[in-house]
């Protein structure tokens, strides 16, 4: 399945591109939030273009959704190819590390204030940027690191419609942007690891597609036992056609639609939001 055949660049991403663009002028740090379970899948390519020459903070958020020995890899993957000055793994749902990312955040924005301070100005502001692509928990960081509800918090991919600049304390102000996305994913594997974990809104996209992708990767994995389990199928359904275990879900846990069919969006939503919420266990798609 082609990504590239779906409408998922609207019209608002190019803007939110232009925008973040156009401001990259007046910031000092740029902290990009990826997810943990897609390091690389949800790293947009084009921040890494626009931030260069600032100090750069990668967040592996929702970290608690996968293994530790993951964590250390990407961790060490983004340092080793000089993806940022710092990479630090959080939960912004639970508050998982968020003091740690805090002392971060004071280390970087000291050294660049001793910089501007050297250089005779009396007076500093240093400015941080929040970036990174739809529905990867932003603005639910920001609330944390703001420490109330400053920005508008929402679940679905774009939620957040304009630039908000909210001041953190005394000479330290941040940027908050919306999520973008960026117009060609290098591989069909980017695109689907997005739309399996909700980048993409479910909406414009071949569920039933996204989720024998996901089951596909779960056998890949050796985490058939775990799906097995979950949905009440057999060892022997994972020889099937992605498609056929599917419906197996939809049939061995009820799914009818009115007519007594099998219903298999139903089942297919199921499985996605299943993952999404760590009821498969604990891991990454990036592999």
């Amino acid at each position: 399945m082609s990504m590239t055949k779906i409408n998922w660049y609207p019209g608002h991403m190019k803007k939110t591109k232009d925008l973040i663009k156009e401001n990259m002028q007046l910031i000092d740090i740029v902290l990009e939030v990826v997810d943990a379970r897609i390091p690389l899948s949800s790293k947009n390519p084009d921040i890494s273009v626009f931030a260069k020459n600032k100090k750069r903070v990668i967040v592996l958020n929702k970290s608690d959704l996968v293994e530790k020995s993951e964590i250390q890899y990407w961790k060490k993957y983004f340092k080793d190819n000089n993806f940022a000055d710092e990479v630090l793994e959080i939960s912004a749902e639970t508050g998982f590390n968020i003091k740690a990312l805090y002392s971060i955040i004071d280390k970087v924005s000291t050294e660049k204030k001793e910089k501007l301070m050297a250089k005779g100005l009396r007076k500093v502001n240093v400015r941080l940027m929040v970036a990174g692509i739809p529905n990867v928990g932003k603005s639910r960081l920001i609330n944390r690191i703001v420490g109330k509800n400053s920005a508008g918090v929402g679940n679905k991919p774009g939620f957040t419609k304009g630039k908000q600049w909210i001041r953190i304390k005394d000479g330290l102000e941040l940027l908050d942007t919306p999520g973008i996305l960026w117009p060609k994913f290098e591989s069909d594997e980017v695109g689907q690891n997005l739309a399996i974990t909700g980048a993409i809104r479910d909406e414009i996209l071949p569920i039933e597609d996204i989720a024998c992708i996901l089951i596909g990767k779960m056998i890949k994995y050796n985490m058939w036992n775990v799906f097995a389990e979950r949905y009440k199928l057999e060892p022997e359904d994972k020889s099937e056609i992605l498609g056929e275990i599917l419906e197996k879900v939809a049939l061995r846990n009820k799914m009818f639609n009115k007519g007594e069919s099998l219903n298999i969006q139903q089942a297919a939503y199921t499985v996605l939001r299943d993952y999404r919420n760590c009821r498969l266990g604990k891991f990454g798609l990036d592999r």
